[in-house]
C-alpha cells in the first residue's frame, strides 16, 4: 500500500470525507472508489528534467527560514516562505494567527504607506535601522491629519496559480462585464499592474509569478533581490493597455532596503529557483466521483449562479484550467470592503476607478484544505464563507439561504470535492 500523509486536522472537510481518507488509508482502497483526498504539493504532469530540478530546489529555498546574516529584516513578518504556506503541506495556506496587516494613509485611489514605510505590507518585527526581535508589531495609527485605513490579509494557497499565466488575455476579457450589460447583477471587471492584465493576488493586482514571488519577499521577508526576467515575465499585453497606476512596480527594477548587507539578498539561482517552485506547482485533484451528495450540490451551484464568478474553468494553452474563478474583481458589499485599492481596474459607469470594494474571485479547486476562508479567514467554515458575501454576490447568497438545509448542505459536499 502507497503510504499516505495526511494533515493532522484536515481543515474544512466533513466528516465522511474525513472518514473514506482513513478508509483508504487502512484498506488499500484506491482513491477513486471511496473519494479520497489527495494532498496537494507536488510539481505538474510533464515538467521536464530541468524544470523537475528547478522546483525541487525551489521548495527548499521556500522552506529555507533566513537569518539577518542572509538578509532577513531589517523589518519584516516571516522568516521563511513557508511560515505563511504550510497548510496542508508546503505551498498551502495559513490559519488565523499568521495573518498580517495593511495600511494606508490617504483616500482611497491616492493612498500612500504609512509613514516610514515602503508598502502597504505593515512589518510585524524590526524597526528603524536596527534589526530586533523584540520590538513587536509596528504601531499603527489610528489617527492624525490623514485619514488612515489598515486590513488583514490570510495567506493564499498557492496550488496550481501557476497555470494562470497560461490563461490569454481573450479569455479573461471574454468573462468581463464592467457595466453589467447583460442585467444579471455581476460585473466583473479586469485589474492591471503595469498596464498587463493581473491575474495573482487578493485584487488580482499582479500579472506573473515572478511579481507574484519578489513583492512578498521584500514585504514580508525583507529580503531584497534583482529581476530574474523582469518584463520578459510579463504575460499577455495583446491588449496594448497602458496606465499610469496607482501602486505598481517597475518589473526591471531592483528592491533594496536599508540594513548592512549589499542587495540583492538572494542570489539569482535561488531566485529563478524559487519562482519555478509556484510556477511549477501543481493544482489540486479534484474527488472523484462525485457523491450523489456532491452532484446534487454540484447542480445547484450551476442553479443558483455561482458559476457566474467561479467560472469551473477557464481555457488555456496548457489546456482546461479548472480553478473555479474568472480571475476577476467583484464587488463584495460594504462589510468585506478593505478601502485599500490596488491597481487600475477597468473602467465601468458602476463602479469607482480603483478596486478598494473589490475582490478577485478566489479560486475554488482545493478550497476545503484551505480554511479559514475569505481575503481575511474571517470565516471558519464554507458555509460561512456564503454567508458573508455581499453586493455583487447578494441575490446568488440570498437564494443559497432560502435553500432546505439538506440542499445547502449538498452544494458545500461539492466544494468539498473540488
Amino acid at each position: 500500500m502507497v503510504a499516505m500523509r495526511l494533515p493532522r486536522h484536515p481543515a474544512g472537510l466533513s466528516p465522511l470525507v474525513v472518514l473514506a481518507v482513513l478508509f483508504a488509508a487502512c484498506t488499500g482502497s484506491s482513491p477513486t472508489q471511496v473519494g479520497v483526498r489527495v494532498l496537494p504539493g507536488g510539481p505538474l504532469d510533464g515538467l521536464s528534467r530541468a524544470e523537475r530540478a528547478a522546483f525541487e530546489r525551489g521548495k527548499l529555498v521556500f522552506q529555507r527560514r533566513f537569518v539577518p546574516e542572509e538578509g532577513l529584516g531589517p523589518r519584516y513578518n516571516a522568516t521563511s516562505c513557508e511560515s505563511c504556506h504550510s497548510t496542508p503541506v508546503v505551498g498551502g495556506s495559513a490559519p488565523l494567527y499568521r495573518n498580517f496587516y495593511l495600511g494606508m494613509q490617504g483616500v482611497p485611489g491616492a493612498q500612500t504607506p504609512l509613514t516610514g514605510l515602503t508598502s502597504a505590507v505593515v512589518p510585524a518585527y524590526g524597526d528603524g535601522n536596527d534589526f530586533m526581535l523584540d520590538v513587536g508589531r509596528r504601531i499603527i495609527p489610528e489617527d492624525g491629519a490623514v485619514a488612515i485605513v489598515t486590513a488583514q490579509r490570510n495567506a493564499l494557497p498557492l496550488f496550481g496559480v501557476g497555470l494562470f499565466e497560461f490563461i490569454g488575455d481573450a479569455t479573461l476579457l471574454s468573462h468581463c462585464d464592467p457595466d453589467d450589460a447583460d442585467g444579471d447583477g455581476i460585473s466583473g471587471r479586469f485589474n492591471t499592474d503595469a498596464g498587463a492584465l493581473g491575474r495573482f493576488g487578493v485584487k488580482a493586482q499582479s500579472n506573473n509569478v515572478e511579481v507574484f514571488t519578489r513583492a512578498p519577499l521584500k514585504n514580508q521577508l525583507g529580503i531584497t533581490s534583482d529581476p530574474f526576467m523582469g518584463s520578459g515575465a510579463v504575460v499577455g499585453l495583446g491588449h496594448a493597455l497602458r496606465f499610469a497606476l496607482q501602486v505598481s512596480t517597475d518589473p526591471n527594477a531592483p528592491t533594496t532596503d536599508f540594513d548592512d548587507l549589499p542587495d540583492p539578498e538572494i542570489s539569482r539561482t535561488d531566485l529563478g529557483d524559487l519562482i519555478a517552485f509556484t510556477r511549477f506547482l501543481a493544482p489540486p485533484q479534484q474527488i472523484q466521483p462525485l457523491s450523489a451528495s456532491a452532484q446534487r450540490g454540484k447542480a445547484l451551484f450551476g442553479e443558483l449562479g455561482c458559476a457566474k464568478c467561479h467560472v469551473p474553468e477557464l481555457s488555456s494553452s496548457r489546456g482546461p484550467v479548472r480553478a473555479y474563478s474568472d480571475l476577476l474583481l467583484h464587488d463584495m458589499g460594504p462589510d468585506l470592503a478593505d478601502e485599500l485599492p490596488f491597481g487600475l481596474p477597468q473602467a465601468s459607469r458602476l463602479a469607482p476607478a480603483n478596486t478598494a470594494a473589490e475582490f478577485r474571485t478566489q479560486p475554488l479547486w482545493g478550497v476545503s484544505l484551505s480554511a479559514p476562508f475569505l481575503h481575511d479567514g474571517r470565516a471558519e467554515t464554507l458555509a460561512e464563507a456564503i454567508e458573508l458575501h455581499g453586493g455583487e454576490a447578494r441575490a446568488i447568497r440570498d437564494a443559497f439561504l432560502a435553500r432546505p438545509t439538506p440542499e445547502r448542505a449538498d452544494l458545500i459536499v461539492f466544494l468539498e470535492h473540488l
